[in-house]
C-alpha cells in the first residue's frame, strides 16, 4: 500500500533547490557571451516546459470534472441496481464504486494545485542590478552580472517546475486508474444482469387481523340506469 500511495500521489517527497557551484565570472566577452547564450536558451526550455505542463494540468481539470459529473448521475441508476443482488455483491459494487470516484477527484486535486498561482513564486530579474551603488561599469562587468542573474533564476525556478511536473505524472495516473476501473465496473455490471435476475419479493404477513380486506356485497347489489326491453309478443295473421 505504501508504494501504491506513492505511485497515485498520496505520499510525495518535497522539492529540494537544486545545489550549484558559485559562477566564477569569466575573463573574457566572447566567453561570457556563449554563457549567456546558453543560459537565455537554457531559461527559455524551462518557460517552455512549464506552459507545457500548466496547459496539460488545466485540461486534465476539466476533463477529470466533466467525467466525474457524468460519473455521479449513475449513482442512483446504480443503487437501484444493486437491490437486485446479495448483500456482498452490491458491497463490492459499491465499494469498487467509491475507489473509482476517489480516484476521479485525486485527480482533480493533483491537477488543480498548478492553477493555484500563489504557492509558486518565482524569481525574475530585479532592476537593482542596475540601480545598484556597485552595479557593473563595463560591458564584460555587466555580462557576468546578467549571468549570476540567470543562474539564480534557473535555479530557482526548476525546482518549482518539477513540481508542477510531478502534479502532472500523479494526476495522470490517477486518471489512469479511474477510467480503467469505470471500464471494469461497466463490464462487471452488464456481467452480472445475465446472471442475476430479479425476483418476486415476498410479503410476509406476522397477524393477519391488520390486515383489512373489504369483500363487497354480493347478495345486494343494485343495478342503476338499467334499460327495460319490451318483452310483449306480436303475432301477426295472414
Amino acid at each position: 500500500m505504501a508504494k501504491y500511495f506513492d505511485y497515485i500521489g498520496l505520499v510525495r517527497d518535497a522539492s529540494n533547490a537544486v545545489a550549484v557551484d558559485p559562477y566564477t565570472p569569466a575573463t573574457s566577452k566572447a566567453v561570457a557571451e556563449k554563457y549567456l547564450e546558453y543560459l537565455k536558451e537554457f531559461d527559455h526550455y524551462q518557460k517552455d516546459r512549464r506552459t507545457t505542463i500548466e496547459n496539460k494540468n488545466s485540461q486534465l481539470v476539466g476533463q477529470a470534472s466533466i467525467v466525474t459529473s457524468i460519473f455521479s448521475l449513475f449513482v442512483p441508476l446504480l443503487i437501484d441496481k444493486f437491490n437486485d443482488f446479495s448483500f456482498w455483491i452490491s458491497f463490492s459494487f459499491c465499494v469498487l464504486f467509491l475507489v473509482i470516484m476517489f480516484h476521479y477527484l485525486l485527480t482533480i486535486f493533483h491537477a488543480i494545485r498548478t492553477l493555484k498561482i500563489d504557492k509558486y513564486r518565482y524569481p525574475t530579474r530585479s532592476t537593482t542590478s542596475i540601480t545598484k551603488a556597485q552595479r557593473a561599469n563595463t560591458e564584460l562587468d555587466f555580462i557576468n552580472s546578467e549571468i549570476e542573474d540567470l543562474i539564480f533564476i534557473v535555479n530557482k525556478s526548476t525546482p518549482i517546475d518539477n513540481d508542477k511536473g510531478q502534479n502532472l505524472i500523479f494526476a495522470t495516473r490517477c486518471f489512469e486508474i479511474a477510467n480503467f476501473g469505470f471500464g471494469i465496473l461497466t463490464v462487471a455490471i452488464i456481467i452480472s444482469t445475465f446472471f442475476f435476475k430479479k425476483e418476486t419479493p415476498e410479503v410476509k404477513v406476522k397477524n393477519l387481523n391488520e390486515i383489512h380486506l373489504v369483500v363487497p356485497d354480493t347478495m345486494n347489489n343494485r343495478i342503476i340506469n338499467l334499460q327495460k326491453l319490451d318483452t310483449t309478443i306480436k303475432v301477426i295473421k295472414n
